[in-house]
Order: C-alpha cells, then sequence, then structure tokens
C-alpha cells in the first residue's frame, strides 16, 4: 500500500506542471490613456507568461480592438477567459497565455 501511495505522489510531482507559478503582465486602455500608452505597457509584456487586457467601453469598438488583441498576442492552442462588460465594470478584458514571439529572452 505504501508503494502505491509513494508512486501516486512522485506521478503527481513530476508530471502535474499546472502549479508552477508564472509572470503576470496586464495592459489597460482607460479613458484617459495617452496615445501610445497601451503599446507600452504591452512592450513591458514580451518576457511575461500570462497577460491580462482590458479595455474601455467608451471606445465605440472596444470589442472588436480586443478580438484583434487576442490574435494578435494570446497563444490560441491555449485557454483564452474572456468577459463582457458588466454593470459597474466598463472593460472588455480577457486573460490569456502570451505568445511566444522570436523577440523573447
Amino acid at each position: 500500500m505504501k508503494k502505491i501511495v509513494v508512486i501516486f505522489f512522485m506521478f503527481i510531482v513530476l508530471v502535474n506542471k499546472v502549479t508552477l507559478s508564472r509572470n503576470w503582465c496586464k495592459a489597460i486602455y482607460s479613458e484617459n490613456i495617452s496615445p501610445g500608452g497601451l503599446q507600452e505597457q504591452i512592450n513591458k509584456c514580451k518576457n511575461s507568461d500570462n497577460f491580462f487586457l482590458a479595455i474601455h467601453t467608451n471606445y465605440k469598438n472596444a470589442g472588436h480592438l480586443l478580438n484583434g488583441f487576442v490574435g494578435q498576442y494570446c497563444d490560441l492552442n491555449r485557454g483564452v477567459i474572456r468577459s463582457e462588460p458588466r454593470k459597474g465594470d466598463p472593460y472588455f478584458s480577457i486573460v490569456c497565455e502570451f505568445r511566444r514571439h522570436f523577440l523573447r529572452k
């Protein structure tokens, strides 16, 4: 019985890589952001593993803009979590794994 428990524990530790800590980066496209401010925030994310992006609903094409950023910066082979604006939360937002880029170190 002890052998089975030890083997099971070793299997969980060696195979399960979901529990590893990863770097997070966030970029928020708010109402009062300066021109080029969002791109500066995203450029800081090049060495991050996970990406959070929020776009304020005051922008007429916020949903389409968010979809464009998903296609450009997110790894589409992984899960992408998206939320729509709600009462009290006027942002479209996504969480995804940052796409591996040839400029990353």
